[in-house]
């Protein structure tokens, strides 16, 4: 709960400022492990933070999902993947990305 709670008040203050919504319930209860994020250009994104070493699950149409485990998540690694999102946003390093989808993604 702690996780995800301060992975959503990083989103709320960084991510939503470059096209970000997040779409995971406010309320600790109703939410599971994860934060879900949606972008539109959801995919391009999705793959230009893998090749930031932020890996997160893309949900067709518009959906990033980021699986937040104690046992593999520090805080501090929050801090990172808001700060390398933000910056390929920034870069635009997304646009760059093909969007030609394989079976899984």
């Amino acid at each position: 709960v702690a996780l995800t709670s301060a992975m959503i008040e990083l989103a709320d203050e960084h991510l939503v400022r470059v096209g970000f919504e997040v779409v995971s319930p406010r309320e600790p209860a109703r939410r599971g492990s994860h934060v879900a994020l949606r972008h539109d250009d959801a995919y391009r994104i999705s793959q230009a933070m893998i090749a930031r070493e932020v890996v997160p699950d893309f949900r067709a149409p518009d959906v990033i999902r980021l699986g937040l485990s104690p046992l593999t998540t520090r805080f501090a690694d929050l801090g990172t993947a808001t700060e390398r999102t933000v910056g390929l946003m920034e870069a635009g390093e997304h646009e760059q990305v093909p969007d030609v989808r394989g079976k899984v993604t």
